[in-house]
């Protein structure tokens, strides 16, 4: 199933939304094994929404996500949450899933793929 024809009809919004939580999910995110599972399902529903150029399905996807990462934002003077302890059983995206992850990162990308058209060769005075 090819997702960057359905990228490019999505709205930029939506893509940039999407294609954050994916480079956060890369980098940053630790879950339980139970929520890596879910997150899954969740990255099926994405790469066919994106396929088709659904935004709707795609946003509502994004804030799913978005939800189970764990980030909160705290009020003006509260304590932080902080990171997770490694004790709790929290782990770094598991390698079966960080292929789809990179796959729907490179279609959701706003620039251009390598090979594309190249900008013009300044002209020598």
């Amino acid at each position: 199933m090819s997702t960057s024809n359905g990228a490019a009809r999505m709205g930029r919004e939506t893509a940039a939304a999407a294609h954050l939580a994916l480079e956060l999910m890369l980098k940053e995110w630790q879950l339980t094994a139970a929520q890596w599972e879910e997150v899954a399902e969740l990255l099926d529903e994405l790469s066919a929404a994106v396929a088709a150029g659904d935004a709707a399905t795609a946003d509502a996807v994004t804030g799913e996500l978005e939800v189970l990462s764990g980030s909160r934002v705290t009020r003006i003077g509260s304590a932080p949450d902080g990171p997770p302890p490694e004790s709790e059983g929290k782990l770094p995206l598991p390698e079966p899933y960080r292929e789809r992850v990179v796959a729907l990162v490179h279609a959701l990308d706003p620039e251009p793929a390598s090979g594309g058209a190249r900008p013009a060769p300044p002209e020598r005075t």
